[in-house]
């Protein structure tokens, strides 16, 4: 699957500093999922001292990365 993440994704992982393995783990394995009203999916997951929340959209090729929050900060 390939990533692509938004002008916003990308200005808010310069502060936040995750990797792709850790998008990828948190979209993939996530702790907890849930799909908006707006059809955009939220997957939330613990790794290490990071709690990452991450916004995005699926395709069948494309996961398009909204946002990404660190809830810890």
């Amino acid at each position: 699957m390939e990533l692509k993440l938004t002008r916003h994704a990308k200005n808010r992982n310069r502060k936040i500093q995750a990797t792709v393995f850790e998008i990828i783990e948190c979209i993939e394995n996530p702790d907890s999922h849930y799909v908006q009203d707006n059809g955009r999916e939220v997957a939330i997951k613990a790794l290490g001292n990071k709690l990452l929340k991450i916004v995005f959209r699926r395709s069948l090729s494309v996961c398009e990365i909204i946002t990404i929050i660190d809830r810890n900060q």
